[in-house]
């Protein structure tokens, strides 16, 4: 009889285990990345010298928060989400206003910038749409299922290979900004850092959309005046830089 009760003890614990395993990693998804983007850019405002208690009490609220949205996630999404998202959200930022200090470009360390945007695009992609092994989005009853999307070309190994290429300038473009000591110059240099990443990411999705596509010859004043315009910009940027180095 001892021998029975154990096997299926043991049978239960084996059914058990990947419902248990399933629900921990819902959990984690949506809750790492919250608690670490949590740690990395709130903790900071509400624990640096000077600041208010009420800070700090807010930002443990929003923790809170987030925990129970983690938790309350599957049986009750609507509670879930506005707890993870929107009361989470709230006392972060209101944790930002009451130590508007702690996010001064000056006294923000570059990796913890870096650490923190990351946290906080994990924490999105985590709250977005949270992966379920054996569960495919598909399967919702209340899912619009439309028919599939055929691609209009085939695709070239050319394209991701171009808008790799762009990213990688466009990070690289947004790293050197975090260069400039001075606010000022940090400001400007922040601000023409985006618009270099945005343009090179934009120019790179063209281009990769015109990969592997007919192409016919235009005439040349057509060409110039489709080229006008990003001409005036790299102009534009070539001056501001001049500009930049001229007044250090």
């Amino acid at each position: 009889m001892t021998t029975n009760q154990a096997s299926q003890n043991n049978e239960q614990r084996a059914l058990l285990a990947p419902g248990i395993l399933g629900r921990l990693s819902e959990i984690g998804q949506v809750l790492v990345p919250g608690i670490f983007a949590w740690a990395v850019t709130v903790v900071p405002c509400a624990t640096m010298r000077g600041a208010s208690r009420i800070g700090w009490v807010v930002a443990f609220l929003g923790f809170a928060a987030l925990v129970a949205g983690a938790f309350l996630m599957r049986d009750r999404p609507r509670l879930g989400r506005a707890l993870g998202i929107w009361v989470f959200l709230l006392f972060s930022l209101i944790t930002w206003i009451l130590n508007p200090a702690g996010i001064r470009p000056d006294r923000i360390d570059p990796v913890r910038a870096a650490s923190g945007t990351f946290g906080w695009v994990l924490y999105g992609l985590g709250w977005g749409a949270p992966w379920r092994p054996g569960v495919h989005p598909e399967d919702n009853p209340r899912a619009q299922l439309h028919p599939k999307l055929e691609p209009r070309r085939i695709p070239v190994l050319r394209m991701p290979l171009v808008v790799a290429i762009a990213a990688v300038g466009a990070i690289c473009a947004l790293a050197l900004a975090w260069r400039a000591l001075d606010v000022n110059r940090a400001l400007m240099m922040h601000g023409t850092a985006l618009a270099v990443a945005v343009g090179l990411v934009t120019a790179a999705a063209r281009i990769g959309l015109l990969q592997g596509q007919k192409r016919n010859a235009s005439a040349p004043r057509q060409r110039i005046m489709h080229a006008f315009p990003w001409l005036m910009a790299i102009a534009t940027l070539l001056i501001m830089v001049v500009a930049w180095w001229l007044s250090r």
